[in-house]
C-alpha cells in the first residue's frame, strides 16, 4: 500500500475518525503493510503486546484456543491498547483467509509522542472512548441475556466467565493509564518542606485525581473530584489532567484562579455542554506556590482549602459551582493569596473522607470531626499523618462499603 493507501484506510478506522487531517497524516507517516497467509497467528495468547494492527484485506478471527471470540473483516483493529501497555495479549488472532494488516508498533507511537504530543492526547481520547463504548455494549449483552438463565445455565457460566475477564481487563487497562499520568509522591515530596498524598479509590480507577507541574518559580498542584466514581469518572479524569498539562504548560498560565476559568472552558467545549450533550464536571482546588516569595496563591470549584498555623485553622472557601457540569455560566473563580510562614501546614482534598459511613452508629464522619482530626495529629510529620488518616478511614468505615473515591494532600512549609 502507498502512503496515501493507509491514510485513506485509517481515516475509515472508528477510533481515528475524529482526528485531524494533519495529525493523522503524522501518524501513518513511515507505516506499512505485512502479509499474513490463511492459518497463520498474528498474535498469540500471553505474549506481551507491543503493536496495534489494523486489517486492509482478509479476515481473521479472534480466539481463546479453539474458541472463536470474534471474525474480524477489513477496516477493523485490534491491539490498540499494547499502544500503551505492555500486558500480555488477552486473546490470540488469527488469519482465515490470506490477510494484509497494518502495523503500528509502541516504539513508533511513543516516538511520535514525543515530537507531537497532541498526536498522543487524541488517539488516548478515541482509545478511551472506544473503552466506555465497549463496556456499555458488554453490559448491554449480558442483560439482554438474562432472561435465557434458566435453559442456559452451563453455557452461561461461561459466557459470563468470559466477559467478566473481558470487563476486567478493560477497566485495568484504564487503571494503568490512570497511574501513568498521576504524579510521583516523591516527586511533590521533593518539592516541599514536607508532604503526604492519601489516594484510596473507591474501585478498581479512580474519579479523583491530583496533579503537579512547574511553571518557572512557580509550583503547582490541583485536587480533584470529578462526578462519579469507577470508570466514568476516571475517563473524566484523564481529560482533565490533559487539560491541565495543556493550560499551564502550553498556556503558560500560572495563577489558581485564571486556571480553573480555562480548565472550566476546555471541559463545556470539548463535552459540548452547551447543547447540553453532557452534565460532567469535576470540584477542585488548585494552589500555585512561589517558594523563593513565600507566597501561596489558592482558588477552588467547591473544594476548599484549610491552612493550619499555630494550631488554629484558617478555611479559605471555594466557589460555589463545579468546573464543567450544569452551571456553564458564572463568575470567575476568586484567586486567594498567602504569606506562608514556616510550620505552615495546608490540605487539601476531595470529600470521601468527610462522607464515610461507619463508626459505632453508621453514621458519617462529617467535615467538622476530619478537621479535628487533623488537628489532632498536627504534631507528626507528613508520612506519619498519612499513616495515622489510611488507618482512621479504615477503622471508621469497618465493614461498611467505601462510598467514595478518597484524595487528601498535606503540604507543609
Amino acid at each position: 500500500m502507498t502512503s496515501t493507501q493507509i491514510y485513506d484506510l485509517f481515516r475509515r478506522v472508528d477510533i481515528f475518525v475524529h482526528i485531524p487531517d494533519n495529525i493523522l497524516a503524522a501518524f501513518t507517516s513511515g507505516l506499512r503493510e505485512y502479509n499474513f497467509r490463511e492459518g497463520e497467528t498474528i498474535i498469540y495468547k500471553g505474549d506481551e503486546g507491543n503493536s496495534m494492527y489494523v486489517i486492509s484485506e482478509g479476515i481473521l478471527k479472534v480466539h481463546d484456543g479453539k474458541h472463536k471470540i470474534a471474525e474480524l473483516h477489513p477496516g477493523n483493529f485490534f491491539g490498540e491498547f499494547s499502544l500503551l501497555d505492555e500486558a500480555p495479549r488477552s486473546m490470540s488472532v488469527s488469519a482465515l483467509s490470506d490477510s494484509k494488516l497494518v502495523r503500528i508498533s509502541r516504539e513508533h507511537f511513543f516516538s511520535l509522542f514525543r515530537e507531537q504530543p497532541e498526536i498522543a492526547r487524541q488517539i488516548i481520547k478515541s482509545l478511551t472512548l472506544r473503552l466506555r463504548k465497549q463496556n456499555e455494549s458488554i453490559i448491554t449483552e449480558l442483560r439482554n441475556r438474562e432472561a435465557e438463565l434458566s435453559r442456559q445455565v452451563e453455557e452461561r457460566t461461561k459466557e459470563l466467565v468470559l466477559k467478566n475477564k473481558e470487563i476486567t481487563d478493560n477497566v485495568n487497562y484504564a487503571r494503568r493509564i490512570q497511574q501513568a499520568i498521576l504524579p510521583d509522591d516523591k516527586t511533590i515530596d521533593g518539592e516541599f518542606e514536607d508532604s503526604f498524598i492519601l489516594y484510596i479509590p473507591k474501585d478498581i480507577v479512580s474519579g479523583d485525581f491530583y496533579s503537579f507541574f512547574k511553571a518557572g518559580a512557580v509550583k503547582i498542584i490541583v485536587a480533584a473530584d470529578c462526578t462519579g466514581h469507577g470508570v466514568s469518572g476516571a475517563f473524566l479524569s484523564l481529560l482533565g489532567h490533559s487539560l491541565l498539562n495543556q493550560i499551564i504548560t502550553e498556556k503558560k498560565l500560572s495563577m489558581p484562579g485564571e486556571i480553573l476559568d480555562e480548565l472550566h472552558e476546555s471541559l463545556v467545549s470539548i463535552l459540548n455542554q452547551r447543547n447540553k450533550e453532557s452534565t460532567d464536571g469535576m470540584d477542585a482546588a488548585v494552589c500555585c506556590y512561589t517558594e523563593s516569595e513565600g507566597t501561596l496563591h489558592y482558588a477552588g470549584a467547591n473544594r476548599p482549602m484549610w491552612l493550619l498555623r499555630d494550631k488554629e485553622f484558617k478555611i479559605f472557601t471555594p466557589n460555589k459551582y463545579p468546573v464543567g457540569g450544569l452551571q456553564i455560566s458564572h463568575d470567575k473563580y476568586n484567586n486567594h493569596s498567602i504569606q506562608t510562614m514556616k510550620g505552615d501546614t495546608v490540605y487539601i482534598f476531595s470529600d470521601g473522607f468527610a462522607d464515610q459511613f461507619g463508626g459505632d452508629k453508621g453514621k458519617k464522619l462529617m467535615v467538622k470531626n476530619f478537621r479535628e482530626t487533623l488537628l489532632s495529629i498536627s504534631g507528626m510529620n507528613m508520612q506519619e499523618q498519612k499513616k495515622f488518616l489510611s488507618n482512621f478511614f479504615n477503622d471508621w468505615k469497618g465493614q461498611n462499603e467505601q462510598v467514595d473515591d478518597v484524595l487528601v494532600i498535606g503540604l507543609k512549609f
